[in-house]
C-alpha cells in the first residue's frame, strides 16, 4: 500500500484537523453530560426576572480528596521501639552490604503493627526473619487522630540491612528503615 498520501502536506493537515475537531466535539459531548439539560445556562440566569425572596449563596463544593492524599496526611509516626534491632550474622556472609530483609506491615488507628509479612530476603535464614518480623510487630506507632486515619490500616515498608558501624571498631550492625507505603 502506497502511504504517500499521509505525507502529502494538506493530507497531513486535513488529518489533523478532523482529528482536532473529534477531540472537541467529544469534549463537548462530556461537558453537556455533566451540566444537565434542566440547568440554567449564565445567559439564562441574566434573562430571567428577579425573585422577590433574595437568593442565598451556596456553601462551595468540599475539594475531592484523593485515597493518596488522605493515606498521606495519615502518615504514622514511630513513636517506641523495642530495645534494638536484631543482629543479623553476617560473620561468614562473603558481602554482608547485599543482605537486606523488607518487611510489608500495617498499622491500626491505634499505632499497633497488625499484621506483618516478609516480602523479600536476600542470604538471610529462617531464624532471622522470624526475629526481624518479632522486632516489626513490636514497634509502636503516632497515627493522627482524625476521622480518616481511624477508619484505616496504614501500609508500611520496613527494610533491614546491613551497615559499618562509624566508630572504629568497623563491625557490621543491623539498620532498619521504614517507610509509608
Amino acid at each position: 500500500m502506497n502511504d504517500s498520501w499521509i505525507r502529502h502536506p494538506v493530507w497531513r493537515t486535513t488529518l489533523y484537523v478532523v482529528g482536532f475537531a473529534v477531540i472537541v466535539a467529544l469534549q463537548a459531548r462530556y461537558a453537556h453530560h455533566q451540566n444537565p439539560s434542566g440547568a440554567s445556562t449564565e445567559g439564562d440566569r441574566l434573562a430571567a426576572p428577579a425573585s422577590a425572596s433574595p437568593v442565598q449563596p451556596q456553601a462551595p463544593a468540599p475539594a475531592h480528596v484523593s485515597t493518596s492524599q488522605i493515606l498521606a496526611g495519615c502518615h504514622p509516626h514511630l513513636t517506641l521501639t523495642p530495645a534494638s534491632v536484631p543482629n543479623i550474622d553476617v560473620s561468614n556472609k562473603p558481602n554482608p552490604s547485599a543482605i537486606q530483609l523488607k518487611v510489608r506491615f500495617w498499622v491500626n488507628s491505634d499505632g499497633f503493627v497488625t499484621q506483618a509479612i516478609v516480602t523479600g530476603a536476600i542470604a538471610l535464614s529462617r531464624a532471622d526473619q522470624e526475629d526481624a518480623l518479632d522486632y516489626v510487630r513490636g514497634l509502636t506507632f503516632e497515627v493522627p487522630n482524625t476521622e480518616e486515619c481511624r477508619v484505616r490500616q496504614m501500609e508500611m515498608i520496613g527494610r533491614f540491612r546491613e551497615s559499618l558501624e562509624l566508630d572504629s571498631s568497623g563491625e557490621w550492625a543491623t539498620v532498619f528503615e521504614v517507610t509509608p507505603q
